[in-house]
């Protein structure tokens, strides 16, 4: 979905100059143009996409919500696991529905391709976006483990910030042009899908930047991190070893907050380091498909599927983040009790602060 570039797609002069056909079919008519959704892959593209557009607005809502609610969550990334959050959220529940009610249609209709100039740009947006937005986590996580002593600097506010700017920056310099046919064109293919078909070097660029460079900075920082972690699981359990707390000198009750600040980091990098190999996992075959299987073929359907690790990848991402950290689990865990009006634990008052004043509020208002 991030690079659905066919250069060897051409416009016929039976069609609308934003469909496409393939150079082998350029003889095609108008009525022949389009694949009807009855086709069995057509119709289980659509069943998976509203599969993963449920799952996804589901899962990421959860997540983003428990996260808003509970400041412990943001403690080492800040905004950008929210940031995260909101697009995916963005994509899973409106860009998806909006995709599903275009190929409802018997036939892709002509006058539906000029909406790829428009729903195509989003799309695209969103989907860098993410990528980028994995890959400052990468970094964020990368800081953390690999230099923890200058993870201080780069762990403000102000930082973050300037980081999504810049990245929203680029990537629109990168895909808002096409809409109006400068360096590149967004056109729909015969099988419905918005393809992109690059007509410079700065497009090609742009492009290229927008998807390598923070699939490699996940993927050098994923593996850095497992390495790390890795070696120091194992040099924990060496013979000889002197356990930290008899290296501090700090306090009972320092010592404790410390360990579980520790225990609570450990926990957010190994949750993340999860969510980055499914990132790469989902990533790879689309680029795979995209460099080697999709300029070659003769068959539209195979961009229309490429879309789908993507759709999978902003499904799972939230719920890697539950399965993968009992923090979160307590938190949703709260968030249920609230929801039911259930009392909480005195152990998980402390972490319930906004819940227990949303909740005197409203047994207030009862009262009155």
């Amino acid at each position: 979905m991030a690079l659905n570039i066919s250069q060897q797609m051409m416009a016929s002069v039976n069609l609308s100059k934003y469909c496409l056909v393939l150079p082998l079919r350029e003889n095609v008519s108008a009525e022949r143009y389009s694949i009807p959704n009855t086709h069995p892959a057509i119709l289980a593209y659509m069943y998976l996409v509203g599969i993963f557009s449920v799952t996804g607005s589901f899962a990421n809502l959860l997540v983003l919500t428990v996260v808003l609610l509970f400041s412990s969550l943001r403690k080492g990334v800040g905004i950008l696991i929210p940031h995260l959050l909101i697009c995916q959220t963005v994509v899973c529940a409106i860009l998806c529905p909006v995709l599903l009610a275009g190929n409802t249609k018997k036939n892709v209709k002509l006058h539906y391709c000029e909406s790829c100039r428009y729903i195509e740009p989003l799309l695209l947006t969103l989907s860098y976006i993410i990528n980028w937005s994995d890959s400052w986590l990468a970094l964020n996580r990368f800081v953390a483990v690999i230099f923890p002593t200058k993870f201080g600097l780069i762990n403000r506010p102000g930082i973050q910030v300037f980081a999504l700017i810049l990245s929203w920056f680029v990537v629109l310099l990168t895909t808002v042009p096409p809409m109006f046919d400068v360096w590149a064109v967004y056109r729909m293919s015969p099988g419905g899908a918005c393809v992109v078909l690059v007509k410079s070097k700065t497009a090609e660029f742009l492009m290229a930047f927008n998807v390598y460079c923070p699939l490699a900075m996940v993927a050098v920082s994923a593996t850095c991190i497992a390495i790390k972690m890795t070696l120091t699981n194992r040099n924990r359990h060496l013979p000889g070893r002197v356990k930290p707390e008899s290296e501090s000198p700090a306090g009972p009750a320092q010592l404790h907050r410390m360990l579980h600040m520790s225990k609570r980091l450990k926990r957010m990098s190994r949750m993340l380091l999860a969510s980055f190999v499914c990132s790469l996992a989902c990533q790879l075959p689309q680029f795979i498909a995209v460099m080697v299987v999709y300029k070659g073929a003769r068959d539209p359907l195979v961009g229309v599927f490429l879309g789908l690790w993507a759709l999978l990848q902003y499904s799972f991402t939230p719920i890697i983040y539950v399965v993968g950290n009992k923090d979160y689990q307590q938190k949703i865990g709260l968030l249920w009790a609230h929801v039911r009006g259930s009392s909480i634990p005195p152990t998980r008052q402390a972490d319930s602060s906004t819940l227990t004043c949303h909740r005197s509020a409203r047994t207030a208002t009862h009262q009155m």
